[in-house]
C-alpha cells in the first residue's frame, strides 16, 4: 500500500525576500511539519543548494556520476520542463550532505546562516556553474529554481 503524500501548502514566492519572510513568520508562530525536516532542516538545504552554484557542487561517486550522464542526456530535459512549470514534487533523491541532520543546529542559527546566503545570491553578479540537473543557469533561472525549490520544502511546514 502506497504511503500517503503529506499535507503540504501552496506556496509562491515572488523573490528571496519573501522566502526570507516566511522563514520569520515560521520561526516566529511555530509550526508543523508535515513532511521529514525541521525549519533547521529546510533552511540548510535550501541555502545549500543556493550556495552550490556559486561555490561548487558537491562530487558524487563515479558511478552516480554516470548515472547523472546518462540521465542528463535523456531524462533530465523532460524533469526540468516539468518542474519550471509544475514546481518540485516530493520523494526525490538529493545530496546527502545537503541535508543536515536533525538538531545539528537550532531553528535561529539555521535561519541566520540562511540569510547569508540568500544575501549572497541576492548581491551575487559573476558567473554561475553549471547545475547537474539544470544545467547552464542564467541569474533569472538560477533565482527562478531556488523560488521553487524554497516553495516545496517550506510547503510541508505549516504555522501554528
Amino acid at each position: 500500500m502506497a504511503k500517503p503524500e503529506p499535507k503540504k501548502r501552496k506556496l509562491k514566492f515572488e523573490g528571496f525576500d519573501a522566502v526570507m519572510a516566511e522563514v520569520r513568520s515560521l520561526h516566529e508562530s511555530g509550526y508543523t511539519s508535515n513532511g521529514n525536516w525541521s525549519l533547521a532542516q529546510c533552511c540548510g538545504h535550501l541555502g545549500e543548494w543556493m550556495r552550490y552554484p556559486m561555490d561548487g557542487f558537491p562530487v558524487p561517486p563515479l558511478p552516480i556520476r554516470m548515472i547523472f550522464w546518462v540521465m542528463k542526456k535523456t531524462v533530465v530535459p523532460g524533469m526540468k520542463r516539468k518542474i519550471l512549470a509544475e514546481g518540485f514534487s516530493g520523494g526525490t533523491m538529493t545530496a546527502p550532505e545537503s541535508v543536515p541532520k536533525p538538531d545539528a543546529m537550532s531553528d535561529e542559527d539555521a535561519i541566520q546562516k540562511f540569510q547569508a546566503i540568500v544575501d549572497r545570491a541576492k548581491s551575487h553578479s559573476g558567473d554561475l556553474l553549471e547545475s547537474p540537473l539544470f544545467g547552464e543557469q542564467d541569474k533569472a533561472m538560477y533565482t527562478k529554481v531556488n523560488l521553487l525549490h524554497a516553495e516545496h520544502h517550506l510547503g510541508y511546514l505549516e504555522p501554528k
